[in-house]
């Protein structure tokens, strides 16, 4: 049967799961607290949005310096052959 109070509490966590994911994190939260949160995400998010697009931008400029520089000589038995 199992300790009736852990039952409620996997019940409860189990619906917190499903409204988070509904409406987002924090949910639970007080709505100052939330407020918050909310905030420090999408600071988060932008962050990390810019970090991408930076790094994106990185790799297409050394993919256009590895391609402008020609392929690499050939190798020195295929000279002699």
């Amino acid at each position: 049967m199992g300790n009736p109070a852990m039952v409620k509490r996997k019940h409860s966590e189990k619906r917190r799961k499903k409204y988070e994911q509904r409406l987002g994190p924090g949910v639970y939260l007080p709505k100052d607290e939330r407020l918050v949160f909310n905030a420090e995400a999408e600071k988060a998010i932008a962050a990390a949005v810019a970090e991408k697009t930076k790094y994106d931008a990185a790799k297409k400029v050394a993919k256009a310096k590895k391609k402008a520089a020609g392929p690499a000589p050939a190798a020195p038995e295929a000279a002699k052959k």
